[in-house]
């Protein structure tokens, strides 16, 4: 069986509790990449992920490009958001299991393609940099050993730590003016699934590699959330849990 690892990326949403609660319903365990501006307004909420047996992970203090801003600016969007995880860590009484980063957009500081590792020597020194911080916080990506994608190898190899993924979703697209591969309602983010193109993460239907995949907690797409999940457990894949890794 397929063995996939969930993620959630942005919020904590207005409806962060029942998307936790529906996961729980099929006993999927997920990392939750929050931004620091919504854990202020909802705290609450991450406590109770928390406490559900989730995990919270780093998505930056506000969500911005970090190739738009100096390394100064980056070292705050992470320490910010990193502070306020262990401070909600420390109120749900729960210790904080392991540290984990997701750029918004992907975007690791410089304007490249998705997973593209090939950098300039400014650029180079660019990433590194941000990297730094990273590390120097103790944040870590685990090995994958499951995932066998070229691009994804590519990526374990080049000593980063924060999170990629390779499958998106793409229910984000549905509420966009234009959205991306004509993905416009529930029926075309089930249909995506039924994708077989590997190397074009929409892998989902290849066997031979496991996936991380990233849906959103966004307010706009919370009404099909739940369908969405049961979208995936109808294909047969197996959550696995990112507890087991760590053990």
């Amino acid at each position: 069986m397929k063995k996939v690892y969930l993620t959630v990326d942005d919020g904590p949403s207005v409806a962060r509790r029942e998307k936790v609660d529906v996961l729980d319903q099929y006993g999927i365990q997920a990392i939750w990449f929050c931004e620091k501006r919504f854990m202020e307004v909802r705290p609450e909420d991450v406590i109770y992920t928390i406490q559900k047996g989730h995990i919270i992970g780093n998505h930056a203090s506000t969500h911005s490009h970090f190739s738009e801003m100096s390394l100064e600016e980056c070292e705050r969007e992470i320490r910010e958001a990193d502070q306020m995880i262990e401070d909600l860590y420390e109120k749900a009484g729960v210790k904080r299991p392991c540290k984990v980063f997701r750029f918004p957009f992907g975007d690791e500081g410089v304007k490249k393609g998705f997973y593209d590792v090939e950098y300039s020597e400014e650029e180079k020194a660019r990433v590194q940099g941000i990297q730094k911080v990273l590390k120097e916080l103790g944040y870590q990506i685990f090995p994958f050993p499951g995932i066998t994608y070229k691009y994804f190898e590519n990526f374990r190899g080049s000593e980063r730590v924060d999170w990629l993924w390779t499958y998106d979703a793409m229910e984000w697209c549905v509420y966009q003016d234009d959205p991306p591969f004509g993905v416009r309602t529930l029926d075309d983010v089930l249909e995506m699934m039924e994708l077989d193109l590997p190397e074009r993460w929409m892998g989902l239907n290849f066997p031979y590699s496991d996936e991380i995949i990233v849906i959103h907690d966004h307010p706009q797409t919370s009404d099909i959330f739940a369908d969405i999940i049961k979208g995936f457990v109808d294909l047969g894949l197996e959550f696995a849990r990112f507890s087991d890794l760590l053990t």
